[in-house]
């Protein structure tokens, strides 16, 4: 019997390996444990990132963002068109905006993430302290309205990407490689997409008990969230 091929599965194949084609990735610091390399980030970016999304979505009932993926998602949508900016206005002047704003920086988001983060690290390794002290970093960040450091990267705009692209993986579709395991949406009890499928979108006003399915479901192997800020 010949193989049945899905639409959406060749299509999360192909971003894939986009990205991959994109240039050689870097290989991350749990390789010995997982052999998969990262799309964008290098180790100790990956590091930081897990320790302050973490504080954004701390493991209780459901993971936490590094565990649900939230640090796999971000890797790669930096290496992406997204993080290349390019349905971005780069143009200036660039000012200090309001968060209805939207998007006020000179660089793309991957070259934003990156100037932040190294500017993060040169003053201090966040990865070293406990819950208590990353907290307490996490918001002396959201209340600051200087610079990353010596960069000209603005605090507010490096925090408010960290905290939407954090939020993005953790409840996004699971296709983009984030909310493992659909850990965002059972969170919220959201079914998920379900509703691509004609049996189920005329029954209105009566309970829903199945589990959440996202676009893609059983049509391609999951494979689980690196180990990035899973021990520390």
């Amino acid at each position: 019997m010949p193989a049945q091929f899905s639409r959406r599965a060749i299509l999360g194949q192909i971003a894939l390996g986009g990205a991959l084609a994109a240039g050689a990735p870097v290989r991350h610091a749990f390789a010995q444990m997982d052999d998969r390399p990262w799309f964008f980030l290098t180790d100790d970016e990956a590091r930081w990132l897990a320790a302050i999304v973490d504080v954004f979505i701390p493991e209780d009932d459901y993971p936490s963002a590094s565990q649900a993926g939230v640090v796999d998602y971000i890797d790669f949508q930096m290496a992406t068109h997204y993080g290349e900016g390019a349905r971005l206005y780069l143009e200036g002047p660039f000012y200090i905006g309001t968060p209805e704003q939207g998007y006020q920086a000179p660089y793309p988001p991957a070259e934003l993430l990156r100037r932040g983060i190294a500017a993060a690290m040169a003053e201090g390794d966040v990865t070293a302290q406990d819950a208590a002290g990353r907290e307490r970093y996490v918001q002396a960040m959201s209340e600051s309205d200087g610079m990353m450091g010596d960069t000209d990267v603005p605090v507010v705009t490096f925090f408010t990407e960290l905290l939407s692209l954090a939020n993005e993986g953790y409840f996004s579709d699971p296709i983009y490689m984030g909310n493992n395991a659909y850990a965002g949406w059972k969170m919220v009890g959201f079914p998920g997409a379900h509703a691509y499928y004609l049996s189920h979108v005329d029954k209105h006003d009566r309970p829903f008990d199945k589990p959440p399915m996202g676009i893609a479901h059983g049509e391609y192997p999951r494979t689980p969230p690196r180990s990035v800020g899973q021990e520390s």
